[in-house]
């Protein structure tokens, strides 16, 4: 069966230095299909002083993987720096083949999903029917209930609850995840008995691991996953095909 990575990062940025060689390493060995890779590079948390804008990171993650016809990629956002533009929206559509969506980092931005300075990005989101993936976990205005309170506002768009409020039980975020339509939520960081213990729809959930953000234990964190695989086709790739390569 196929298996697709949701939630892979790549860059240097702070004490982060994640090439795509590492990527490709873990993915062979544990058979990994596809991945969506994002560039840490655009993390504002991080990033105050860069000279690039959102656009250069972007293409430098793109050139990198536009020969390879297993890896995509998400957008960064980086919304404390940079208004959502005529050249950012340009630039995503013209590379809709590879750029399968928005990445926002709530807290590398310092700012809730619902801040005017991101809602030209959704609404961007919403008229182009792109698949956002939001950063969620306890504390700085990141819980998963920000991010339900606007999915009504943007129904064209589908929206990816990332880690299911990371640093919780998940219970809240599941809640959102089960009643709002255009509303899934990943497994980063959650324990695969943690995850089967959590009562969230089926198909609403997806596969995403966070690596290489923790090279100790990367995909190692997911053997029971894998271990399971062949019971979790929605988990690993029904869904994912569905959120991010459907054309609606």
């Amino acid at each position: 069966m196929q298996i697709i990575d949701t939630h892979v990062h790549y860059g240097s940025i702070g004490s982060f230095d994640m090439k795509l060689e590492d990527v490709f390493n873990l993915m062979r060995k544990k058979e990994v299909n596809s991945a969506i890779i994002s560039s840490i590079e655009n993390a504002e948390l991080y990033a105050k002083d860069s000279q690039k804008n959102s656009i250069d990171i972007n293409k430098n993650l793109l050139d990198k993987i536009k020969d390879k016809n297993n890896l995509y990629m998400q957008y960064w956002i980086r919304p404390r720096f940079e208004n959502m533009d005529d050249e950012i929206e340009r630039f995503i559509q013209c590379n809709l083949d590879k750029i399968r969506g928005l990445k926002i980092h709530p807290f590398t931005s310092s700012m809730c999903i619902n801040d005017k300075r991101i809602i030209p990005y959704l609404e961007f989101a919403n008229k182009s029917k792109l698949t956002v993936s939001v950063h969620t976990a306890k504390g700085y205005e990141c819980e998963c209930r920000y991010l339900a309170n606007i999915c009504s506002e943007f129904p064209s768009a589908n929206f990816i609850a990332v880690h299911m409020d990371l640093g919780t039980d998940h219970k809240e975020a599941v809640h959102y995840v089960n009643k709002i339509p255009n509303l899934y939520g990943d497994v980063s960081w959650i324990p695969y008995k943690e995850y089967k213990e959590l009562d969230i729809n089926e198909d609403k959930v997806i596969f995403g691991s966070d690596i290489p953000i923790n090279m100790n234990t990367a995909y190692d964190f997911y053997d029971n996953y894998f271990i399971n695989k062949k019971n979790e086709t929605k988990l690993f790739y029904i869904n994912i095909y569905k959120l991010f390569f459907n054309k609606r």
